[in-house]
């Protein structure tokens, strides 16, 4: 059974590392991009806040409230606070469209006064000859 279980992994593995082989020319120039702008970024401010963490602290803190507003935003889901009545509105676009769609084509269409045939957008119906 531990040895079934790790050729699945072995399987998975290679799967996950097949996509990656295919996804390298777009992945690796991000990887690279973010490495030297962390880099520089780092290095400038060690080189004007020398090993003060004061500035680190404050950035950390300003990105975990800003995730927190967003997350209270948009939770997920569950529409938002700020969104709940679009949503509402939306939902009820949605029942009119179902509703709407519900119509059959045939009784929409126009039919002679006499016989009842389709007649379409003609003045004189075509089996009986009938003017409407």
């Amino acid at each position: 059974m531990i040895l079934q279980g790790l050729e699945f992994y072995q399987v998975l593995a290679d799967i996950i590392g097949a996509i990656l082989i295919f996804l390298k020319p777009l992945i690796e120039p991000i990887g690279v991009f973010m490495v030297n702008w962390i880099t520089v970024t780092i290095g400038f401010l060690q080189q004007n806040l020398g090993s003060n963490l004061t500035l680190f602290i404050v950035i950390c803190v300003i990105l975990i409230i800003l995730g927190m507003i967003v997350n209270i935003i948009w939770p997920g889901d569950r529409p938002g606070t700020i969104f709940s009545k679009g949503i509402e509105k939306f939902e009820d676009l949605e029942d009119k469209i179902e509703l709407s769609g519900k119509k059959d084509i045939l009784d929409e269409v126009r039919r002679c006064k006499d016989c009842g045939n389709p007649i379409g957008d003609a003045d004189v119906c075509s089996l009986c000859g009938a003017r409407n």
